[in-house]
């Protein structure tokens, strides 16, 4: 009986790290998408917050 597809180890692949590390050094040469340059430059306000304690307060599971 032979194992099961997912029980064989496979060498990593090379290529698809050269790819990626190259996508990866391509966006630190380039500038930031205008959108992300936007909500970093935004002033923050109070209600920011409050919004975040909020959804931290949902996420513990405390409501009220």
């Amino acid at each position: 009986m032979t194992k099961h597809l997912t029980d064989h180890r496979n060498a990593p692949k090379l290529g698809r790290k050269k790819h990626f590390w190259a996508i990866e050094q391509r966006g630190k040469d380039t500038a930031p998408h205008p959108a992300i340059r936007a909500l970093a430059q935004r002033p923050q306000s109070r209600a920011d917050g409050l919004r975040v304690q909020h959804y931290l307060r949902i996420e513990r599971g405390v409501i009220a």
